[in-house]
């Protein structure tokens, strides 16, 4: 794994960022043996972008990194600097990671479902912890207010709706493109990954459509319970679920709707919505350890359930290569998982 990205000419990436205060590493490649097993008789492999390397991580650290070099780069002093995040634990760890290794302060607002050893992860970074509310959008709330309050504002980070945030995370398709023209995998004939919010969707689009990839169609992935961008592909406009329709225990996933950029994006592309239970959620990760020795937290877990089901939405586009975004997570351990599994309807 090299330390160095390869942007396209036209991105802005490189006139940010160079490779002495790049926060993320070029993440391996890889073609998945036991998953590929899978499809035996389809005559297909699954190739795995393995984000989950990342140091903080997860995949939230290419655009965190590349947001939060540009806010240290624009001001005068690091003691004028403090980042404010609210975060299901994935961005809120990466603005911590990123917080220690650019040295400024950091404060990470939380709702009161993260599990407390996340909570310390992010503490451990060096990070101050705020824990607020019950889901994200109440956590988000007070982390603007205390931005405000703070005269911060413009150091208040987001965890998934800004322009920075996704030219960070187009950088993932710079990398599979490259392994592409470097003949390490195929091109995909179809790529699979995991909503929330949707900042890493429109990070993948945007790479994909640099390259001219747009003809790839797309399988994203929620739980039910965090249905959002499934939800507003069903009623073909952006629809913010109510507070009672968001019952995933996947909190990493568990917003109320993905951001605009995310729904008019997807708009360009071929993309099939579909849904998995908390319970397939859980249950890949597990395989998933097992086959590949690589943890991973359920929000993850939901994209490798579509392989271990082997499910129509997929089997029906017949991919001879299939593109799997092993986006990682930090808020598990396999005891968790095992135990989170038991409370979990079959």
């Amino acid at each position: 794994m090299g330390l160095t990205t390869t942007i396209s000419p036209d991105s802005s990436f490189d006139k940010i960022i160079n490779t002495k205060t790049q926060l993320h590493i070029n993440s391996p490649m890889l073609e998945s043996l036991a998953l590929s097993k899978l499809f035996k008789e389809e005559n297909s492999k699954v190739w795995m972008k393995v984000d989950a390397l990342q140091p903080s991580g997860s995949f939230k650290i290419r655009g965190i990194g590349l947001l939060c070099n540009k806010l240290v780069s624009e001001k005068k002093s690091k003691d004028d600097v403090h980042f404010i995040c609210s975060s299901g634990g994935n961005a809120g760890k990466s603005v911590a990671y990123a917080g220690r290794k650019l040295n400024v302060k950091t404060t990470i607002v939380l709702p009161n479902t993260i599990p407390e050893a996340t909570i310390e992860k992010i503490r451990d970074e060096g990070a101050n912890v705020i824990v607020h509310g019950t889901i994200w959008d109440e956590a988000n709330t007070f982390a603007l207010e205390l931005a405000e309050k703070e005269g911060c504002s413009d150091c208040y980070i987001h965890p998934f709706d800004h322009p920075l945030l996704w030219e960070g995370h187009s950088t993932m398709i710079d990398e599979i493109y490259q392994d592409f023209q470097n003949g390490i995998c195929e091109k995909p004939d179809v790529i699979l990954f995991s909503v929330g919010g949707g900042g890493m969707m429109i990070g993948i689009l945007q790479g994909l459509e640099r390259y001219g990839w747009n003809d790839i169609p797309i399988i994203t992935v929620e739980t039910i319970g965090s249905h959002c961008f499934w939800k507003s592909c069903q009623e073909k406009q952006l629809t913010k679920l109510d507070v009672s329709e968001v019952t995933s225990v996947i909190k990493t996933l568990s917003t109320r709707s993905v951001c605009s950029e995310a729904w008019e994006i997807s708009q360009r592309f071929n993309i099939k919505p579909v849904l998995v239970t908390d319970r397939d959620a859980v249950e890949a990760c597990l395989k998933f350890v097992d086959h590949e020795r690589i943890l991973v937290e359920p929000s993850c877990g939901a994209t490798l359930a579509v392989l271990y089901k082997k499910l129509p939405t997929l089997l029906d586009l017949n991919p001879k290569n299939i593109l799997t975004i092993v986006c990682g997570g930090n808020g598990t351990s396999i005891s968790q998982l095992n135990d989170l599994l038991q409370t979990l309807p079959k």
